[in-house]
């Protein structure tokens, strides 16, 4: 395939090549209008054009368009319905910074959990030592300690969790 014929590419480092045919296709807002819907999820014709409030024809036209330039997918089940579907094209589109997010997110995770770490450590070694001693102890590290791997367990779980939509989605 030649190189102006590709309508779509995706880099080794992750960047989403878009050509003058794609520019073409998203400069209907009817289109775009689609790919909004679409994006909660697989729908099919009569939803769309009931959700978009019109015509079926019109509707068919635009998704066969969206079809063949890559950014929307048909779905036959082996029922008698089609659904439509974002491709990752179509996602990257509406969705260009997912992937700086989940990484923002599980980074948050990682540092959180390294603080709480370092917090219930530091807590662990000002007993010991104040134990040797007979002193008095504040349990502040203690309880930053735990706040900070709870926040980094629920930061972790929803990047996770993103990732995974991200990646099957």
């Amino acid at each position: 395939m030649r190189e102006k014929e590709r309508m779509f590419e995706e880099s080794e480092n992750g960047k989403i090549v878009l050509y003058k045919r794609d520019f073409k296709v998203l400069s209907s807002d009817i289109r775009v209008e689609i790919l909004k819907k679409l994006d909660s999820g697989c729908k099919t014709l009569r939803k769309l054009s009931d959700e978009l409030n019109l015509p079926k024809s019109t509707v068919h036209e635009n998704l066969t368009i969206l079809v063949e330039s890559g950014f929307v997918e048909k779905r036959n089940d082996g029922s008698k319905w089609v659904y439509y579907e974002l491709t990752k094209k179509g996602r990257s589109v509406l969705h260009p910074h997912e992937k700086v997010k989940i990484i923002l997110l599980l980074s948050s995770a990682t540092l959180s959990f390294a603080g709480g770490i370092m917090e219930i450590y530091l807590f662990l070694q000002r007993t010991h030592e104040e134990g040797v001693k007979g002193a008095h102890f504040y349990p502040e590290h203690l309880v930053l300690g735990f706040v900070l791997v709870v926040i980094g367990t629920i930061l972790l779980y929803s990047g996770l969790r993103k990732s995974s939509i991200d990646i099957t989605g």
